[in-house]
């Protein structure tokens, strides 16, 4: 091996255009704002459309291109006004990333219908027809592109009271895996983040200095709760040239919650 000539991966993501959903809040924003100091064009998608054009200038007063496109990932139909429009502003859809999600906590036999829907259509419907839809943009440009999905260790291990969400996220994991398989001819990779418990603004009070979250903290090896920046960065390493062989993966970034099994 010539190492003289061998070309140095980076994550740089100049030219990409990257469609984050749920990239108002918590995970999803940083991974806007990782992406966007990378480089890319990032379209920012919520429910609410003062939301994501607030994100859309924060990105703009770094120097970087945005759009917020408020979009309810449970609709098929506004799932795809997202990318029709995306590509329309910016010339493609290079990067997929589906972030969007909720939980709902209560016992599987406190469980309504319509709780079990909402939860399974935010996080996984949204998955599949995301995935779906981006890929068809991708396969139409012509050049690849990368297919991204949050799922968490709730879907590789049981968890009391959140049957629903860890149904959802296991749903996720296996269709990452389908996704890549089908679209790896089309030169889209498709893989998998599954976070442990990671410290944003909607879970700070009740983890940071509490009972509730030092219990968590014991099942831990590291003995630390994760951090939105960890997360985004660990996201663009995927987004990037530096992974362009990773396809069907899900890495687990849970600072070692899950090495004793079922914990």
């Amino acid at each position: 091996m010539d190492t003289e000539k061998m070309k140095m991966p980076t994550f740089d993501l100049a030219g990409k255009v990257a469609i984050v959903t749920g990239g108002t809040k918590g995970l999803g924003y940083g991974i806007v704002m990782q992406f966007a100091a990378h480089g890319a064009k990032v379209v920012i998608t919520s429910r609410h459309q003062d939301d994501c054009d607030r994100v859309a200038e924060e990105v703009k007063a770094m120097g970087a291109e945005a759009a917020g496109i408020a979009t309810d990932v449970q609709n098929i139909e506004q799932i795809q006004n997202l990318v029709d429009k995306t590509a329309e502003m910016f010339g493609s859809v290079d990067i997929m990333v589906n972030n969007a999600g909720v939980a709902i906590t209560k016992k599987i036999l406190d469980t309504s219908e319509k709780e079990y829907n909402t939860v399974l259509d935010s996080n996984l419907k949204s998955v599949y027809f995301g995935s779906q839809i981006a890929a068809k943009q991708m396969i139409k440009q012509g050049n690849g592109g990368k297919i991204i999905n949050m799922c968490s260790i709730g879907g590789i291990k049981g968890n009391n009271g959140v049957a629903s969400y860890g149904a959802s996220k296991a749903g996720a994991i296996n269709l990452t895996k389908s996704l890549a398989w089908e679209l790896a001819r089309y030169g889209i990779t498709v893989n998998a983040i599954c976070p442990g418990y990671v410290i944003t603004e909607l879970n700070r009070e009740s983890l940071v200095g509490t009972p509730f979250g030092e219990k968590q903290l014991k099942n831990i090896p590291l003995r630390r709760f994760g951090t939105v920046e960890e997360i985004a960065n660990l996201t663009l390493f995927l987004a990037s040239d530096c992974c362009n062989m990773i396809d069907g993966e899900f890495i687990v970034a849970d600072m070692g919650a899950t090495l004793g099994g079922n914990v």
